[in-house]
């Protein structure tokens, strides 16, 4: 076995941060309905992941906050998920506030259908940098 995948394997094992996401991501520019606190809104997305994605949103949001979010992976398939903001990301350039929100009990067809999406991206639309 090579040394670096010794190593790998090594950290892997001992929870040592391995540069490698836990689920894997992929860009996903489109429109998610988020209904926080009761106000509706039509929020701009940046990726998704089976365990969450990153928006925007006009309501000032904190970590811990709760929504419902709703959005379509595919043409033909909507997913109605509970979610709660996990991380605030600084403007960046020409990137605006965005919110981390992680999915709550996402049912399993919807995580397979996040996960094929996910998996069919080109290298290219590929993530590999946070």
């Amino acid at each position: 076995m090579r040394e670096d995948a010794k190593s790998f394997l090594n950290e892997f094992a001992h929870g040592k941060k391995t540069g490698r996401r836990r689920i894997p991501r992929r860009n996903f520019e489109t429109s998610m309905g988020l209904l926080i606190r009761g106000q509706y809104e039509v929020a701009r997305t940046f990726q998704i992941s089976e365990g969450g994605a990153m928006v925007t949103s006009t309501v000032e949001l904190k970590i811990g906050d709760q929504m419902v979010a709703n959005f379509f992976i595919t043409r033909y398939v909507s997913i109605i998920v509970r979610a709660i903001v996990r991380s605030v990301v600084p403007p960046k350039d020409k990137l605006p506030l965005r919110y981390g929100i992680e999915f709550l009990d996402l049912g399993f067809q919807f995580k397979r259908e996040i996960r094929n999406y996910v998996a069919a991206a080109t290298y290219a639309e590929s993530i590999t940098t946070d």
